[in-house]
């Protein structure tokens, strides 16, 4: 079988097929860990606050998987921080946690400024509190997944860019810039690039990339708990270790290009500074780094996990499917197998 794609989605597919004993090649067209995509960084965010039941319950699974890669690893890939949510949605949120026996409680903005006094919530505002959110590092994640699947026998082929896929009979033909794969089943996990890629093949893909701009403030004292405040657009932050907070808005940025080297969006760094200084007084007001990610969007944000004939298609992006890795590689494997 063959993977396409070796950001944190294709590696952690390639990690869960050779561990069912299927041979694997993953298919990298630049390096693994490369910042052209959506899989690198320090940290991202996990949490099991959702307004839909089924997320709940997937991250609560997830959450399981990712205990298991960690003890596979060796590594520690999650710190447990305990998260906020911000906003008018948090109502559902609980619902939703309260229907999977998540455990939550609801803290006003006096209450959540004795509690986190780094934090100043809008003055009446009431916050939701889910104490298993935390952060996963990214990058240790991508590697230590690719790592793990390559010790199990998978062949890791870095810079090979797919150019083209042709299924034949019960192989698939799987062209890259220097040589040929021909695998039974081909797990594309390609991000921005899956689009073009799987409308070779006749598979339809509805996405849009966009590329969204993140930016990092100092913030001395311990980890903060993760905060999304739920807007139009939302707006998140997020302890960043060595890097003090990450902050960045959902789904604000511009259609891009994935070809494209990704500039810095200053509008969006204003927008996402003064955030910051209101919720974050003691931060540093402006950015030390700012840097940029590509979402790749469906309209309604759910994920697509899909199989075609001898082509997996796995495209759980749209800026929030990190947290799901493991879990999603253990799907996407499933099917493949299938």
């Amino acid at each position: 079988m063959a993977v396409v794609g070796a950001g944190v989605m294709g590696a952690a597919t390639a990690r869960a097929l050779v561990r069912s004993g299927v041979s694997v090649a993953l298919l990298e067209r630049f390096r693994i860990g490369h910042k052209r995509g959506s899989s690198h960084g320090r940290s991202r965010i996990f949490r099991l606050s959702y307004p839909d039941e089924m997320y709940v319950r997937m991250a609560q699974e997830a959450l399981e998987s990712w205990r298991a890669l960690e003890r596979d690893s060796g590594e520690e890939l999650m710190v447990t921080t305990g998260g906020l949510d911000l906003g008018p949605r948090i109502e559902e949120n609980a619902s939703a946690l309260a229907a999977c026996s998540a455990a939550f409680d609801m803290v006003g903005a006096a209450e959540a400024g004795d509690r986190f006094p780094f934090l100043s919530l809008p003055k009446g505002s009431t916050a939701l509190f889910q104490p298993d959110s935390g952060i996963v590092n990214a990058d240790a994640t991508v590697s230590a997944c690719a790592r793990l699947a390559a010790r199990a026998g998978a062949t890791v082929i870095e810079e090979a860019g797919v150019l083209h896929l042709e299924p034949e009979g019960d192989r698939v033909h799987v062209q890259t810039e220097g040589s040929e794969v021909i695998a039974s089943v081909v797990v594309v996990t390609a991000g921005a690039w899956a689009k073009t890629l799987l409308e070779q093949v006749g598979v339809h893909l509805p996405v849009r990339p966009t590329r969204e701009t993140i930016a990092y403030f100092d913030l001395d004292g311990p980890l903060t708990p993760t905060l999304v405040e739920w807007g139009d657009p939302s707006i998140y932050s997020l302890p960043s270790p060595g890097q003090g907070i990450k902050a960045g808005q959902h789904i604000a940025g511009p259609l891009t290009d994935p070809d494209e080297v990704g500039q810095v969006n200053q509008e969006s760094v204003e927008t996402i500074s003064r955030w910051v200084t209101e919720r974050y007084p003691t931060a540093a007001p402006r950015p030390h780094h700012a840097e940029t990610c590509i979402y790749t969007n469906t309209e309604d944000e759910h994920f697509i996990l899909e199989r075609h004939g001898q082509i997996v298609v796995g495209s759980p992006c749209s800026g929030h499917g990190f947290k799901f890795a493991p879990l999603i590689g253990e799907r996407l494997a499933a099917l493949a197998l299938d």
